[in-house]
C-alpha cells in the first residue's frame, strides 16, 4: 500500500459541510441535480463551512437491484474516497455531513447512517440534515382488492432482485423492520441529526404512495376530487424559465373534505400542460399506451427485469462488497488524525470523480434500459389506476405530463388557481435574481477542480449566454426564509398531532411489521411535508428529476425546502 504525506501539511485546511445525495431504484446521479443546485445556491452564501456535494454513481441503474445493504456499502465507499481526495487534493477537511435520499435512496441513506454510526464516523464528523424525498419507509404494498394489485404484490418482490424482497417485506431478515428497532445503530444514528425531514407526494405517485413516504397508516388522498387542497400561506412565487410558480407544500390542517357528493374539486394549479385540460386527447393517449404497452412492450420489460433480478441475486451471493471497516480505519487515521494518505485510495477517488463527470454528460446502454423499465412500470400502474377509477372521477381529474410543462405558453404568467392564494410579487433586489445555466453538472460538485480543455471551457462559457433567457431562475431567498418562519407550526407535527383528513375510514389494514415500522420511526420526530404536484408523474416532479427548467413547480418547491435548511444554518450562526 503506497502512502503519501499530506500535500498541504502545515497549512490550515478549509472546513467542509459535505452533502451526500443518494438516488433511487433504476436511478443515476443526475436525478439529484436539481436538489444539489438548490442546496448549493441556498446554503453557500450563509454557511460558515464550504458546501461540497457528492452524488455517488457506484450503484446506478440495474445495480440498484443488489439490495439495500450492498448499495449502502458502495455509497459509503464513494463517500470515504471523496473525503480522502478532498483532504489531499483540495485542502479541505470534512467537519459536517448531511444526507439526502430520494425514493429507494432514502432507505439506502438510513442504512448508510446506521453503518456510519457503528463505525464511529459521527465521532469525527457532525451530522446535520437528513432528508428523504418520496421514500417507501414502510415498504411497498398495494391495498386494493383488484386482481392486478394482488398479482403485483406477489410478483413485485421477485422483479427487483434482493431489493424487491426487502421493499415488499418479503426478505427473511426483515431488514426494514430491523432498521427501526429503537436499540439499532440505524435509529441511534438518525437521532444524532439536527434535522430530520421527509417529503411525501399526496397524489400521482404510483411508485411510492403517500402513506409509506409520510410514515402513516392513513391514506386520505385516494379520492382527491373530494378534497380541497390548501397550501402554506404567504409563500411568494418564483420564476423558472419565465413561468411564475408557487411552492407546493400542502397545509394538512386547512385542507378539507368536500362532503357533498355532487361537488368535485379539481385542485388545478398554475403552469400546467394543455394535456391536462383536454380529457379527450389525454385518455386517447392513455388508451393507445395501454393497448401497446400491455400486449407487446410490458412482457419484454418484465422478462428483462426478471433476468436482471436473478443475475443480481446470484452476483450478490457470490461476491463481497467493499471493505468499509478497513477503509474507515485508514480514513480516520489519515484524514482526522494526521497520518499519511493512501495514494491508491486517492487515485480511486479521482477515478470515481471522473466517472461521475462522465455520467453527468452521457447515459449508457444500461442507463437507457433501466430508464425504459422504470417508465414502463410507471405507465402500467397509471393505466391500471385510470381505468380502474370511477368514470365520473376520471373525467374530472386532470393529469399533466411534465415533458410538456416547458412547451405550454398558455400559463406563462402563472395565474394561481385552487389553493395558490399567495399574491406577493417577486422582489427585484439583486439577492433575488439568480440566473444560471442548468444544462450540465457543476464541475465542482464533488470538490474537484476543473480539468476541461480550453475548447470545452470556451463552449461552456458561451452556453449560459446562449441560454440565459430560457434558463433564468429567480428565487426570492429572503422571502422564502420568512415564509418558512411564518409556517413553522406546520413543520413541527409530531405523532400526536391531529390532522382532520386522517379519519378512521381512510386507515389502512397494516400488518404487525408495518405498524412496528411506523411506531418506531415516528418516535424519532420528523418535519413532515406533504407535497402536491398535479402532474402525470409526481414521483419525478418531487425532485425535478428531468431537470430544473423542465419542471418549474418541482424546482420552486425544492428551493422552498432548502429554505428550511438555510434558516437552520442562519439560526445557528446567530446563536
Amino acid at each position: 500500500m503506497a502512502e503519501l504525506p499530506l500535500k498541504h501539511e502545515g497549512v490550515e485546511d478549509e472546513n467542509v459541510h459535505l452533502f451526500l445525495f443518494v438516488h433511487g431504484l433504476w436511478g443515476n446521479p443526475n436525478h439529484m441535480s436539481t436538489i444539489e443546485k438548490a442546496v448549493k445556491k441556498s446554503l453557500a452564501p450563509v454557511s460558515p463551512e464550504r458546501i461540497v456535494t457528492i452524488k455517488p454513481s457506484s450503484f446506478r441503474f440495474w445495480k440498484t437491484y443488489d439490495g439495500i445493504q450492498r448499495c449502502a456499502e458502495n455509497t459509503i465507499a464513494d463517500l470515504f474516497y471523496e473525503i480522502e481526495t478532498l483532504k489531499l487534493k483540495n485542502k479541505s477537511h470534512v467537519t459536517k455531513i448531511s444526507i439526502i435520499g430520494y425514493s429507494l435512496g432514502g432507505l439506502i441513506s438510513r442504512y448508510v447512517v446506521g453503518s456510519l454510526y457503528e463505525l464511529g464516523f459521527f465521532e469525527e464528523v457532525s451530522p446535520v440534515f437528513f432528508t428523504t424525498f418520496a421514500t417507501p419507509h414502510i415498504g411497498v404494498h398495494f391495498f386494493k382488492d383488484a386482481a392486478f394489485y394482488k398479482i403485483a404484490n406477489g410478483m413485485g418482490k421477485r422483479l427487483f432482485g434482493k431489493t424487491g424482497f426487502q421493499l415488499f417485506l418479503g426478505d427473511s431478515k426483515s431488514l426494514l423492520v430491523d432498521m427501526t428497532r429503537p436499540e439499532s445503530c440505524y435509529i441511534k444514528g438518525l437521532r444524532l441529526f439536527e434535522k430530520r425531514i421527509l417529503l411525501a407526494n399526496i397524489k400521482n405517485d404510483r411508485t411510492v404512495p403517500f402513506y409509506t413516504s409520510f410514515i402513516t397508516d392513513y391514506s386520505p388522498f385516494d379520492s382527491l376530487n373530494s378534497i380541497n387542497i390548501q397550501y402554506f400561506e404567504g409563500t411568494p412565487p418564483a420564476k423558472v424559465n419565465g413561468i411564475t410558480v408557487w411552492p407546493k407544500f400542502v397545509d394538512l390542517h386547512r385542507s378539507y373534505k368536500i362532503n357533498s357528493p355532487d361537488v368535485r374539486h379539481r385542485n388545478v394549479q398554475e403552469a400546467t400542460s394543455i394535456l391536462r385540460s383536454n380529457s379527450i386527447i389525454r385518455y386517447t393517449l392513455l388508451l393507445f399506451a395501454a393497448l401497446v404497452l400491455f400486449p407487446f412492450y410490458l412482457p419484454l420489460i418484465i422478462c428483462l427485469s426478471f433476468y436482471v433480478s436473478g443475475y443480481s441475486i446470484l452476483k450478490v451471493n457470490i461476491t463481497s462488497g467493499p471493505d468499509i471497516v478497513g477503509h474507515w480505519a485508514a480514513v480516520r487515521q489519515s484524514v482526522f488524525h494526521g497520518g499519511p494518505v493512501d495514494t491508491e485510495h486517492v487515485e480511486q477517488g479521482d477515478s470515481r470523480r471522473q466517472q461521475r463527470k462522465k455520467l453527468s454528460r452521457h447515459e449508457s446502454f444500461k442507463g437507457d434500459t433501466s430508464t425504459l423499465t422504470e417508465n414502463a412500470m410507471e405507465k402500467m400502474l397509471a393505466a391500471e389506476e385510470r381505468f380502474a377509477n370511477d368514470p365520473a372521477e376520471m373525467i374530472e381529474e386532470g393529469y399533466a405530463d411534465d415533458d410538456d410543462d416547458d412547451d405550454d405558453d398558455d400559463d406563462k404568467d402563472g395565474k394561481p388557481l385552487s389553493g395558490a392564494q399567495q399574491k406577493e410579487p417577486l422582489k427585484n433586489s439583486e439577492e433575488n435574481q439568480h440566473p444560471w445555466a442548468s444544462t450540465s453538472d457543476d464541475s465542482s460538485s464533488d470538490g474537484e477542480s476543473s480539468e476541461r480543455t480550453d475548447v470545452e471551457k470556451r463552449q461552456k462559457s458561451l452556453l449560459p449566454i446562449i441560454l440565459k433567457r430560457k434558463t433564468k431562475i429567480e428565487i426570492p431567498y429572503s422571502a422564502y426564509d420568512e415564509a418558512i418562519k411564518r409556517n413553522k407550526g406546520l413543520l413541527s407535527m409530531n405523532n400526536s398531532t391531529k390532522i382532520p383528513l386522517f379519519e378512521e375510514k381512510v386507515r389502512l389494514p397494516f400488518s404487525k411489521d408495518q405498524l412496528t415500522i411506523i411506531n418506531n420511526l415516528n418516535e424519532l420526530g420528523w418535519i413532515k411535508i406533504a407535497v402536491f404536484h398535479d402532474s402525470f408523474n409526481a414521483h419525478d416532479s418531487i425532485v425535478a428529476r428531468r431537470g430544473d427548467i423542465r419542471n418549474p413547480k418541482g424546482t420552486c418547491t425544492i428551493f422552498f425546502w432548502a429554505s428550511i435548511l438555510r434558516n437552520h444554518v442562519l439560526e445557528n450562526e446567530a446563536d
